[in-house]
Order: structure tokens, then C-alpha cells, then sequence
């Protein structure tokens, strides 16, 4: 997602990092894509609340950098 390589360590429960390796998995992507298309998704909710991104559910089809049709906003 974005072209800058710099990373951030985040702290979240095991539980949780266990389920999103799970919900990654299914999408045959890294727990790190999927979280940063889910971080993606919040700050457009934030940043642009009458988008079509605001007005829809999360999909990570359209985050996914392998989809030539993905369009959503990428903020970093």
C-alpha cells in the first residue's frame, strides 16, 4: 500500500493478532496489508465522511494492491 517502507510496532491483544492473521489468511494477504488497508478505510471515514467509502462496508478488494480496479484512497 504506499510507496514509504517505514513500519510502526503496534501492540494489540494475542487474541486479536490471532484473528487477524486468520481474516489475512483468507484473503491470501499479511495480517500487516490487511491492517493498513483496515487503517486505509478509517482515516477516509474520518478524513472524507460523505464518501463512498464512508457510505459502504469494508472491503478489502478495494485496498488490495493486486486489484487493478481498486480505487479506494490511500492516506500513507
Amino acid at each position: 500500500m504506499g510507496t514509504n517502507t517505514q513500519k510502526a510496532a503496534v501492540r494489540i491483544h494475542p487474541s486479536a493478532k490471532a484473528k487477524l492473521a486468520e481474516i489475512a489468511a483468507s484473503h491470501d494477504t499479511t495480517p500487516s496489508k490487511y491492517l493498513e488497508a483496515l487503517l486505509h478505510y478509517a482515516i477516509s471515514q474520518h478524513e472524507r465522511p460523505g464518501s463512498w467509502e464512508a457510505a459502504a462496508a469494508f472491503d478489502f478488494y478495494n485496498y488490495d494492491d493486486r486489484n487493478e480496479g481498486a480505487f479506494a484512497d490511500k492516506w500513507f
